[in-house]
């Protein structure tokens, strides 16, 4: 086929930067941020991160073609703030933002291994080291009412997670 090798998709290629700065003529205080080797995922947190900002009139992506691996970001602001700071100001946030969110993971975790450990090793399950589905064991009431799988009956239950 014609596609590109799936490497491609994730490496840089040497001398290439990683974010590419163009300043739209046609628009005020209007910037395109091409960012090489990202997709959907990281545009669209990017594009909502940003369009929370007070002072930004406009913020979009595109990614051009399937076969090409970066995206582009068009932001544009009121004359009381540039494109670039806002962008700063959202990854700056949402680094912020993930990053708690990564700590409080890792803090329940820590919290709830000693004992999952314990009720994994009496009950003899597969992949209860991390809390992860693995260590649920749908036979228990706490899926409801085991049926068949043809039967989709209402289930009563409600399963909460909390991090």
């Amino acid at each position: 086929m014609n596609a590109p090798e799936r490497h491609e998709m994730f490496t840089l290629p040497d001398g290439a930067r990683k974010i590419d700065i163009i300043k739209d003529p046609q628009m005020a205080n209007c910037v395109q941020f091409n960012i090489q080797r990202e997709d959907h995922t990281v545009a669209n947190i990017l594009r909502y991160k940003i369009l929370q900002h007070p002072q930004v009139l406009f913020a979009a992506y595109r990614q051009p073609h399937p076969l090409e691996y970066y995206i582009e970001l068009k932001v544009q602001t009121t004359a009381k703030t540039t494109p670039v700071g806002v962008m700063k100001e959202a990854i700056e946030s949402l680094m912020l933002e993930y990053g708690n969110i990564r700590s409080a993971f890792d803090n329940e975790l820590l919290r709830m291994e000693p004992s999952i450990a314990d009720g994994a090793r009496a009950a003899g399950r597969v992949g209860a080291g991390y809390g992860g589905f693995g260590a649920l064991d749908a036979s228990t009431a706490e899926f409801g009412v085991v049926r068949d799988m043809g039967d989709r009956g209402d289930r009563s239950d409600d399963v909460d997670i909390d991090f």
